[in-house]
């Protein structure tokens, strides 16, 4: 871990700040090429499925909870119109996506839920990205790879938000 905190440290006379936007700056690049690694992977499952932006972020909302949910709450939280939630809720529906029920007390409400299909899309996505980081680290050394294991675990044992978001499996075998 020092190795990672240290290259990132602020030179003698900088201040802390500096240190930190070094550091955020760093962060970006990493999480920059991540993502651009694991991209191609994830828009290629998309155009597959011919699923538009509306209906991966449908799904992926859906995927954080088992419960279901309003329509209507879905568009507000994603900053889109109910309109085109519904429009997309319905072509999700269509491929056997997500079921679809009137709410009981209003039945101009429509709840939703991901299917079983619904969450083998969304894992396929997760798996494209698994695989982009997988690769990543299948480039580290050694150490390089240790370090960033250490860095990891002190930041998932202080923050329980971000460690309960790690895969149920890893995306390979990992190599020996």
């Amino acid at each position: 871990m020092q190795a990672i905190v240290g290259a990132s440290s602020p030179a003698r006379g900088a201040s802390a700040t500096d240190g930190r936007d070094a550091l955020t700056r760093d962060m970006f690049a990493l999480a920059s090429y991540l993502m651009r690694k694991s991209n191609v992977r994830t828009f290629n499952t998309i155009a597959e499925r011919d699923l538009s932006f509306t209906q991966i972020k449908a799904l992926c909302a859906m995927d954080e909870s088992s419960e279901q949910r309003c329509v209507k709450e879905l568009a507000e939280s994603m900053g889109v119109s109910l309109a085109a939630m519904s429009r997309a809720i319905d072509g999700l529906y269509e491929r056997g996506f997500v079921d679809r029920q009137e709410d009981l007390v209003d039945r101009r409400m429509k709840r939703v839920r991901l299917t079983e299909a619904g969450r083998s899309m969304t894992s396929s996505l997760a798996e494209g990205r698994l695989a982009g980081i997988q690769e990543f680290l299948d480039s580290l050394s050694d150490a390089q790879a240790a370090a960033l294991a250490c860095a990891l675990e002190a930041i998932l044992d202080d923050r329980p938000e971000i460690a309960e978001l790690r895969p149920a499996q890893p995306a390979r075998p990992r190599r020996s």
